[in-house]
């Protein structure tokens, strides 16, 4: 927008949400309220450690969020962070493609929900056809960077 900002996390209220919806400026806040706050805010300290729904915040952490939450991932992982994230969204994709093809139920191909993917579950089968494999991606059991 006009400051560069891309976005807004807050554990307060914010009003006027639908112009910010209008906007297309995502805001993620505790509540909402119709009440006018102070006529100009000026901020007591910039690049520091704040709490925001009892997480600590650091300058440099990434802020993700979407309509299910917001998290706070620190720098020092955030790229690390990113790579399984990324992972998990190119196996979602195929997971659907796959059921869009041949519906069933999708329970079979979620073995992986508490950490990483067996070679010979239902999952590495499928992505095994994609070219998806250990070697290739840091989904499998037996990955070494998380």
């Amino acid at each position: 927008m006009q400051r560069d900002i891309g976005g807004l996390v807050t554990d307060g209220s914010v009003r006027d949400t639908d112009e910010i919806i209008n906007y297309g400026f995502p805001t993620f806040c505790h509540s909402t309220t119709a009440k006018q706050g102070p006529a100009a805010m000026q901020p007591w300290e910039a690049q520091g450690v704040i709490s925001c729904g009892g997480v600590a915040v650091r300058p440099g952490d990434a802020i993700v969020g979407d309509q299910d939450g917001v998290v706070v991932v620190p720098a020092k992982v955030a790229k690390t962070v990113y790579g399984i994230a990324h992972g998990r969204e190119v196996i979602e994709d195929i997971v659907k493609e796959e059921l869009t093809k041949n519906p069933g139920p999708p329970g079979k191909f979620y073995p992986f929900m508490s950490g990483k993917i067996k070679v010979d579950s239902p999952l590495g089968q499928l992505l095994a056809t994609k070219g998806i494999t250990p070697e290739n991606s840091n989904q499998f059991e037996g990955s070494a960077d998380w």
